[in-house]
């Protein structure tokens, strides 16, 4: 039945019970606690029983979303998923609880329920007894929704002044996933976990001592089978955290975020010198001593701000040479810079940029020549036995345009959907007037719109049904797809697409006194062998080169690379 019978029938005093609709309902809980789980069962039963028993009404199975909160509607599949149905005409009327259920966004509310009423869908309220096929259902769905809107505000402010308060009084914050704590929950002190602690002392230990970094470490940790408290795997921001966190040396800590809006969820993160911090060794029994603590983060602040310059040049320079922001200095940290070697144009050196600003008595790292940093890339290549299926699945992306890909299939299916809606509409005019609730002038407007549509979408589909055609064609030429590959195979274009994939970064310094004993550390990212992944560097290799030209005033000298590659 279509929206304008409902009304009609409405102000004819005939109740929704009494009219041959299709029905769904729509049900939500903002959490996955079994208390609401048993609320959420109960919402389903009631609203299927309900639809039921009702003779007049045909049952269409439920829209369920479980865990979400309703403050936004992107994240809510199912209720995402019933709008598109009512997009397909799958039902002509929603019941749910209250407003509240449906979306605790006024903005939101407004919208929706205008979007159903224009695929004429009505949405009844239950608990609110609101039904939004009546004229007046939009002014009070406004004051409703925003009262249940306003309820959030108010939670969140609650919520808020009780965390303030509860750090006056100095409470520890936090439940009990801390690794290495347990929270007693009379006392509402931390007690450490011996078996736990030790595992924080070993990461502190690696990471102060042995200077391990922190992808190692996560190594180290998941290759003995050492897992978290929630029982995964370690990751490197796990670890830096832990390492962060002032609790581990016996301090009290709180205050280091706040929500800035209920609706958006966004958090202010704020600096160290303004949170809440002070020994608390009584409640917090530590579990390293400060001074292993303070050497942890001090080593850990300066290589963030060491990244941090790394990813900001990354940003200036990013692609704009092959190991444009990849080369650095172990010493300073610092980038190395592309200039042409003055005597050969064509041979490129990189050199760090302290040494360009400040000149040789403040960095005499080593220059790199470009031509041997692609000798030795080429060499590792073939040590890590680079697989051709993985070139093949590279170079596919110079002919994507050979490819059916382009999802002809899934338009046509689309526009014979639309064809079948429009066809369902024209069915709904025609119904209208014969029962004289549409004018024959109406009507034939209307119809002749959707006849239009109806046209214009069938040549949509003869278009994509040649295009399909031509693509089926292209398909075959998979000869002539090989033959271009195997040029392509060895071109420079695609060396450096292997290089850029592999490296994350390398580190140049010298050995001993000697400029020309070079030591490069590289640092892959996108290799794929779990059988390699280790603290060790997975490859190490001396290579020598020439450098000089036989021309007066030139001597020709050997640079020896010292190259270790890890993950």
């Amino acid at each position: 039945m279509d929206l304008y019978t409902i009304r009609k029938n409405l102000n004819m005093g005939i109740p929704l019970t009494n009219m041959n609709l299709r029905v769904t309902d729509y049900a939500r809980v903002s959490t996955d606690h079994l208390e609401q789980k048993k609320s959420l069962q109960n919402q389903q039963e009631h609203f299927e029983k309900y639809i039921k028993e009702n003779p007049n009404w045909i049952y269409v199975p439920g829209y369920v979303d479980e865990g979400i909160t309703g403050t936004s509607d992107i994240k809510r599949d199912h209720f995402m998923k019933m709008i598109e149905d009512a997009r397909n005409g799958k039902f002509d009327l929603i019941v749910t609880k209250e407003i509240s259920r449906f979306s605790r966004n006024t903005l939101d509310s407004i919208k929706y329920i205008r979007e159903l009423l224009s695929y004429g869908v009505a949405v009844l309220f239950v608990n609110d007894n609101i039904n939004t096929a009546m004229p007046d259902s939009e002014l009070r769905l406004t004051i409703m929704a925003s009262m249940a809107q306003d309820e959030i505000r108010r939670l969140s402010e609650r919520v808020k002044f009780g965390m303030n308060r509860a750090i006056e009084r100095g409470e520890i914050l936090g439940n009990n996933m801390l690794y290495g704590y347990q929270k007693n929950k009379d006392t509402k002190e931390l007690m450490i976990i011996p078996t736990e602690a030790e595992i924080v002392r070993k990461i502190y230990r690696l990471y102060a001592i042995e200077k391990q970094s922190l992808s190692q470490i996560s190594h180290i940790l998941n290759h003995e089978e050492i897992t978290t408290c929630q029982g995964n795997k370690w990751c490197v921001s796990t670890i830096s955290r832990m390492i962060e966190n002032p609790k581990y040396k016996g301090y009290y800590c709180a205050r280091k975020s706040e929500i800035v809006d209920y609706m958006t969820k966004k958090i202010k993160y704020f600096q160290k010198d303004d949170w809440i911090l002070y020994e608390d060794k009584k409640r917090i029994p530590p579990i390293v001593d400060e001074e292993l603590w303070t050497i942890a983060n001090n080593r850990l602040l300066l290589r963030k701000r060491a990244f941090q310059m790394r990813k900001k040049e990354k940003t200036i320079y990013k692609e704009r040479y092959l190991y444009s922001a990849k080369i650095y200095c172990a010493d300073h940290h610092t980038v190395f810079h592309r200039r042409k070697f003055r005597k050969n144009k064509q041979d490129i050196t990189w050199i760090c940029s302290e040494y360009l600003k400040k000149g040789k008595s403040f960095c005499d790292s080593p220059n790199i020549r470009e031509s041997e940093l692609n000798t030795i890339f080429k060499d590792c290549m073939l040590r890590l036995n680079i697989d051709t299926n993985d070139l093949f699945e590279l170079l596919m992306g110079y002919y994507r345009h050979l490819e059916v890909s382009t999802g002809m299939d899934e338009k046509i299916l689309l526009k014979q959907k639309e064809i079948e809606n429009l066809s369902i509409k024209k069915d709904k005019l025609l119904e209208l007037n014969i029962q004289k609730s549409l004018s024959n002038q109406e009507f034939t407007t209307r119809n002749n719109l959707l006849n239009n549509k109806i046209k214009k979408l069938v040549e949509e589909i003869h278009h994509f049904q040649i295009v399909q055609k031509k693509e089926m064609q292209t398909s075959n030429k998979t000869e002539y797809l090989e033959n271009i590959l195997k040029e392509k195979i060895s071109s420079k274009s695609t060396f450096y697409k292997i290089v850029n994939s592999l490296l994350d970064h390398m580190e140049v310094s010298k050995i001993t006194n000697n400029k020309n004993n070079i030591q490069l550390k590289i640092f892959l990212s996108m290799y794929d062998d779990s059988t390699l992944k280790t603290s060790h560097p997975i490859l190490e290799n001396d290579y020598q080169f020439k450098r000089g030209y036989d021309t007066k005033g030139t001597k020709r000298y050997q640079v020896t690379y010292h190259v270790s590659f890890y993950f």
